[in-house]
């Protein structure tokens, strides 16, 4: 079994019964190989599961506070489902739901990747406290959030993509 994974922010609130659909589709698996529930209730869905059972993908949410509205957990059996790159689902899951989504990868240390519902791609560097999670700064502006500084000349234009 190969694993991988996702972690997300994104700027507004989901449930499951958005996030299977999509996710089901995004990896080409069925509903029997996907566990979507908030990550407070992961215990109580799985009450009756067998314990050896293996999802092909297990996602998990839940609510944070700033400019982003909830985090977002997926654990992946690549040998089950459709491979994505962090770039490719990042950007999947923005458009889909037009949010904004901030997630880890290649970056420089120190910064994140932010795709804007339209599919723009930014660099930006953010301030975490606790479950508190607010942008600083950008290579370009951030929509609806003037106070988000922009550093021009750090523009992710091309960056290396994870396969």
């Amino acid at each position: 079994m190969s694993c991988g994974g996702y972690d997300l922010l994104i700027s507004r609130p989901v449930d499951g019964a958005e996030l299977r659909p999509f996710l089901r589709d995004t990896f080409a698996v069925t509903d029997a190989d996907l566990f979507v529930a908030p990550a407070d209730r992961v215990d109580d869905e799985l009450a009756g599961v067998p314990p050896d059972l293996v999802f092909a993908a297990f996602c998990t949410w839940e609510p944070v506070q700033g400019h982003f509205a909830a985090s977002l957990t997926l654990g992946v059996d690549a040998d089950r489902t459709r491979h994505l790159d962090h770039l490719d689902f990042a950007t999947r899951f923005a458009a889909h739901f037009r949010a904004m989504v901030l997630y880890g990868d290649t970056e420089p240390p120190g910064l994140w990747t932010v795709i804007l519902a339209d599919g723009t791609r930014l660099l930006a560097a953010m301030d975490e406290d606790d479950d508190r999670f607010t942008l600083t700064s950008a290579s370009a502006a951030v929509p609806d959030l003037p106070d988000v500084t922009v550093v021009p000349g750090t523009a992710d234009e091309s960056p290396p993509v994870c396969r």
